[in-house]
């Protein structure tokens, strides 16, 4: 198939430089001479307004020479002005009106410099906010429209002449204002699309830092899971070799083997799951809010019982003794990430035993199924809360591990609660649809899903 970019064929141009310029060439879209114009209009208006006023002048300008002095200074009066139209447009506009009523009263007949009164309203109309502003350029206008059409009338139907030139100028004036209020209208509505399409673009933004933030929290949940139940079976395997090393008589070989066999697969084993969340998170697509996806999601369907057993097998190996008590077919038709969330639930707790119940403590653990619910119980009857210390670790600062298994549930729409058995020891009761629930299906507390499950010794 060949090298391809955003869907397309890898050409010759893109792997050579020299190529890519001549292919690239013809490519180019070239604009019309209209669109260049607009393009450096927009782009240099102040040096727009001077070339406009200065053309202006040499045409209208010196064509009111024509009528006199007198007519070639109100003409150069109402056009230099507008050089500042678009900074200044509410004084050209006092300005305009000005030197328009001295144009009636010295000059008998309309001048071609008139047409700079009718750019002015334009500016004000397109350029001024104010609506207020906006309306007094077009009242003076119509004003204007009038008192022209009675100083240029002549007779002998002077009413008549003055009716029609009123209008004609009145409509004009109005078309004029018209125009320049639709292309400011036009300018506001860009304006606004500009600040949308920024407010899109830094919404997008802070959802790809909130997703990149996220899928970093989930890793370090995830690395955090994995390190602390290898080194709690590290360390007690160390712990109970340098016991043996130290006390027993003779000091097994087969004994010694076998631990440092422990301690070789379980740091190889959390090496190899470590390695796995990191290619995970780099491989992680975008998250879409719906709860799969990123490394929340582990990748192959092969978690399951036999998995579940291995994991006891490993804290076996560490010393502490685990009964379990899953059927066969409890993770069938289960998503992958229910299956993940199950395994990581009971790691979590058994590592929570290993670390705080005591070194002659058992271990019972319970997956069951039951109305579209698996269920997880992991208890022990260690010293557990009976030791102060353990109290500060369970109860007042359950620590990084319970909050990160009531995390994973809460995303999965499941529940935790955990607490001191009757008794002694300590027990975790888990459970968690077998499917995702939507936030308004999800249960405060294990009350609703529990199927009579309960806490044991309550």
């Amino acid at each position: 198939m060949g090298p391809r970019i955003d869907g397309r064929p890898l050409s010759w141009g893109f792997r050579f430089g020299k190529r890519s310029r001549k292919i690239e060439r013809p490519l180019k879209q070239r604009t019309f001479l209209a669109a260049r114009i607009d393009q450096w209009s927009r782009e240099h208006p102040r040096l727009l307004d001077l070339t406009l006023t200065g053309l202006m002048w040499l045409v209208f300008g010196l064509l009111s020479a024509l009528a006199g002095p007198h007519a070639f200074l109100v003409g150069t009066a109402a056009i230099l002005p507008l050089a500042v139209r678009r900074r200044f447009p509410t004084a050209v506009l006092a300005w305009s009106a000005a030197a328009f009523a001295v144009q009636l009263m010295v000059v008998p007949i309309p001048l071609p410099a008139n047409i700079a009164q009718a750019i002015v309203v334009y500016t004000v109309a397109a350029h001024v906010a104010s609506l207020p502003i906006r309306l007094l350029a077009l009242g003076a206008a119509l004003a204007g429209s009038v008192l022209a059409g009675l100083r240029w009338s002549t007779p002998p139907e002077y009413m008549a002449n003055v009716l029609t030139n009123a209008v004609f100028l009145g409509i004009l004036s109005v078309l004029v204002w018209v125009i320049g209020d639709l292309v400011r209208g036009r300018q506001a509505n860009m304006s606004a699309l500009r600040e949308a399409s920024a407010r899109l673009e830094e919404s997008r933004l802070q959802r790809e830092r909130f997703v990149a933030q996220r899928q970093r929290v989930v890793a370090a949940r995830e690395i955090h899971d994995i390190v602390a139940h290898s080194l709690t079976v590290v360390i007690v395997q160390a712990d109970g070799a340098e016991y043996a090393a130290e006390h027993a008589q003779p000091w097994d070989r087969a004994d010694a083997g076998r631990v440092f066999a422990t301690i070789g697969r379980t740091a190889r084993s959390a090496l190899t799951e470590v390695r796995g969340v990191i290619e995970v998170l780099r491989d992680a697509e975008p998250d879409t809010g719906t709860g799969t996806g990123g490394p929340d999601e582990p990748r192959g369907a092969g978690l399951g019982i036999a998995e579940l057993r291995q994991l006891v097998d490993s804290v076996r190996a560490a010393g502490l003794t685990v009964d379990v008590d899953a059927e066969p077919t409890v993770f069938d038709d289960v998503p992958t990430a229910i299956r993940f969330a199950v395994l990581r639930i009971v790691r979590e707790s058994l590592t929570n035993v290993l670390k705080h119940a005591g070194p002659h403590a058992t271990a019972h653990v319970v997956v069951a199924r039951t109305q579209g619910w698996i269920m997880v119980r992991v208890e022990d009857d260690g010293v557990g809360v009976r030791r102060a210390d353990a109290t500060a670790d369970h109860v007042a600062e359950p620590g990084y591990g319970l909050d990160g298994m009531r995390e994973r549930l809460r995303a999965l729409g499941g529940v935790l609660e955990a607490g001191p058995r009757r008794g002694g020891g300590f027990v975790i009761d888990a459970a968690t649809p077998v499917t995702v629930l939507s936030p308004s299906a999800r249960p405060a507390s294990l009350a609703t899903p529990s199927g009579g499950m309960g806490r044991s010794g309550e």
